[in-house]
């Protein structure tokens, strides 16, 4: 009996950490709501690039300019073969801030930009 419960504790403090890691590794924004949005069937081979409603650009945790947006795209690129940029937008977001997010990405070689949204 006390083995089991051991495991039991051993697998609570896992999912306790790993979802706790989950919850860190993006930051917080209002995503869209679009009619035809639907849920993405790969996750490999993807690069997370979100713009805040202040216009802030991060790649990962951390706020980045184009230039360096075009720098890591292009490394990414060169690393993984079938680069996929996951690109999550702030509703409030000007519409120019992600086209000069997408042309970034296009300049470094990154040919499929996902775009994150909500199911209406």
């Amino acid at each position: 009996m006390a083995p089991m419960i051991d495991m039991v504790f051993l697998l609570l403090i896992f999912f306790i950490v790993a979802s706790h890691f989950n919850q860190l590794e993006r930051v917080e924004i209002e995503v869209p709501e679009a009619d035809n949005a639907t849920v993405a069937k790969e996750f490999h081979d993807r690069r997370s690039i979100t713009i805040t409603a202040d216009e802030t650009i991060y790649v990962g945790m951390i706020p980045r300019d184009l230039d360096e947006i075009r720098d890591i795209v292009e490394q990414a690129r060169r690393d993984i073969n079938g680069l996929k940029i996951f690109l999550r937008a702030d509703r409030r977001v000007r519409h120019k801030v992600v086209r000069d997010v997408m042309k970034a990405c296009a300049e470094a070689g990154a040919a499929e930009i996902i775009f994150a949204a909500y199911e209406e």
